[in-house]
């Protein structure tokens, strides 16, 4: 429901009804002083209920309208409030969800890396020289050396890529805190 329209529908009602008195008024008005000789005003012709009862009705009426005016503008704030409510309710939401969001990231990241760095300690443990002849000393090869050195390059680049990945978990550790810290303070 858009409540915006609201005062706007209010305001054209009591704005139509008020011309509509007017019109009214001046036609009873009209025709009063046809029907009648013109008299100077005097404390006698003054308006009074009895002489015009559409008057008194009229003034019922428009009291009643901005009775109904009055409540409807009460109305038309309550319902303001409610929708503000309920965007700050939304806005809340969205936060305890961004949270949310950011503690299972910084849970992800503290899964990888555990075991990130349990394989680059044990492949820095195969790259020490007697670790790399223990590898290959069941393999019989022509050119020993030649083997030794592809498993030593093998090693070197996992250990790189390990070390790449480390470096890109904690680079986001420290920035995911900082948006933990903030959404900690803002509640």
């Amino acid at each position: 429901m858009n409540y915006s329209r609201i005062p706007a529908c209010v305001s054209l009602t009591v704005l139509s009804f008020a011309i509509s008195l007017v019109a009214q008024i001046s036609s009873s008005q009209q025709k009063s002083t046809a029907s009648t000789p013109q008299q100077p005003p005097s404390v006698e012709n003054t308006s009074k209920p009895e002489d015009c009862p559409e008057a008194e009705q009229l003034r019922k009426n428009v009291q009643q309208l901005n009775a109904e005016v009055q409540r409807l503008k009460r109305k038309v704030t309550e319902l303001e409030k409610d929708r503000l409510a309920s965007t700050i309710q939304e806005q809340l939401e969205k936060e305890e969800q961004r949270g949310e969001g950011l503690q299972l990231h910084l849970l992800e990241i503290a899964e990888k890396e555990t075991p990130l760095q349990l394989r680059l300690d044990q492949v820095n443990s195969q790259l020490r020289p007697e670790n790399l002849d223990r590898a290959l000393s069941g393999i019989g090869s022509v050119h020993p050396e030649n083997a030794r050195e592809e498993l030593r390059r093998q090693l070197i680049t996992e250990s790189q890529r390990l070390i790449y990945q480390l470096k890109i978990d904690y680079a986001h550790k420290p920035r995911l805190q900082q948006l933990m810290q903030q959404y900690s303070d803002s509640k």
